[in-house]
């Protein structure tokens, strides 16, 4: 089996994660909804402040879905990371929402704690009925949703660690988002329906048309190409530099970690102890749009140093694309696929940290959980090529 294959596998199995949140039962959907909207649509103009719980991508699925609650009036996500805002605010109404697959993760458990004491509203998210998390919010009397694993087949490198529960959890949030607008229980199993649709067209990244003529309309330029970039990508010694702004930036972490668990130097662009650049560098910045302030002025930092440009993006006419052009790499660009209507969410031209819209900031998060799937896919295949079996991965996760 090659490693290609691998990705091609991984995309399926993670077809079947997302594919589980359609058996979720309308009376459960249901019953979700009414938790949320209680909280969310109180009647007076008071502040409403929700904090978000979670550890390492957990952390980041749900920050994706923090992101876009401003959609809602009077509503203020806040996570416990922002150093600007992380206190508990006794004079608002407040809700935690808690993430945990293994519903063990004790800094998780101890928030909780504080968060009864504090007389919060709680959520828990978790795939573990017999963990400490699900019993201690029993106790509270607190809510809780269940996201449990899929039983496979055959084992997977792939559910590794949680991938399978963060995917999930990402996805559900994101299909809630509609049914809570629309106050529509089927507008969560059309929106999960449609995810997939999306998720469907990345096994068509790096196939061959003269040997699947079916895929004529995705014809890359360069048959082999998914096999080259991943090739490219691992077969290098210097460190990896991930980068990306917004729920972009969610995914180049997860997608950090993942690296970091294979025993890869990987930080993060912008932190406070990541390096600056340097020739034999791995620059990966994930972008939908491509034309993200931030990244092109990355990107273009990284060439002067001499660094290797691996960007992975939706647009194929963007300002990252022109540049790539220009200095001819652009066959180091990954293109994530997404149906043809989800191409019109990039409404800002010229994005940056400070002057995205609130239409941009609001919107589904299609293509970043497309790049999500294909990072594990990468990751999948790279277990693979450079042979790290589950304990050593284990070993260094955190």
């Amino acid at each position: 089996m090659t490693f290609t294959t691998k990705y091609y596998e991984s995309i399926d199995i993670q077809l079947q994660f997302i594919n589980q949140l359609t058996s979720i039962p309308e009376d459960t959907i249901e019953e979700i909804i009414e938790e949320f909207k209680s909280f969310i649509f109180q009647d007076d103009e008071k502040m409403k402040i929700i904090y978000g719980i979670g550890e390492g991508r957990s952390a980041l699925s749900l920050y994706d879905f923090l992101q876009q609650l401003p959609k809602f009036e009077h509503i203020f996500p806040v996570t416990l990371d922002d150093p600007i805002r992380r206190y508990f605010d006794p004079s608002r109404k407040n809700m935690i929402i808690a993430a945990s697959g293994s519903g063990n993760t004790e800094s998780v458990i101890s928030y909780l704690n504080d968060a009864n004491k504090l007389g919060a509203k709680e959520i828990l998210i978790t795939a573990n009925s017999e963990s400490n998390g699900y019993k201690t919010i029993r106790s509270h009397n607190g809510f809780i949703i269940m996201l449990e694993d899929t039983k496979l087949d055959k084992p997977s490198n792939l559910a590794v660690m949680g991938s399978e529960f963060e995917l999930k959890l990402c996805t559900f949030l994101n299909c809630l988002l509609p049914a809570l607008e629309n106050n529509s229980i089927q507008s969560y199993y059309d929106e999960v329906n449609h995810f997939i649709k999306n998720a469907e067209l990345l096994k068509n990244i790096g196939k061959d048309p003269e040997k699947d003529p079916d895929k004529k309309s995705n014809k890359d330029p360069e048959k082999n190409h998914l096999r080259t970039w991943i090739e490219k990508l691992f077969n290098r010694r210097g460190h990896i530099i991930v980068d990306g702004v917004g729920r972009s930036g969610f995914v180049a972490r997860a997608f950090g970690m993942r690296l970091t668990h294979l025993g890869m130097h990987v930080y993060i662009k912008g932190d406070a102890t990541t390096p600056s650049f340097v020739r034999g560098d791995v620059y990966i910045p994930i972008t939908g749009s491509g034309d993200t302030r931030e990244i092109l002025d990355g990107m273009k930092r990284a060439r002067e140093k001499g660094v290797d440009i691996f960007p992975i993006t939706v647009s194929k006419n963007s300002g990252l694309v022109t540049y790539l052009r220009k200095i001819q790499h652009e066959k180091n660009i990954i293109y994530i696929p997404v149906q043809e209507t989800d191409r019109e969410i990039f409404h800002d031209r010229t994005p940056s940290k400070i002057n995205t819209t609130k239409m941009d900031q609001i919107r589904a998060s299609y293509s970043e959980i497309n790049s999500y799937i294909f990072t594990n896919a990468v990751i999948a295949s790279a277990i693979d090529i450079l042979g790290v079996n589950e304990k050593y991965m284990t070993r260094i996760h955190w």
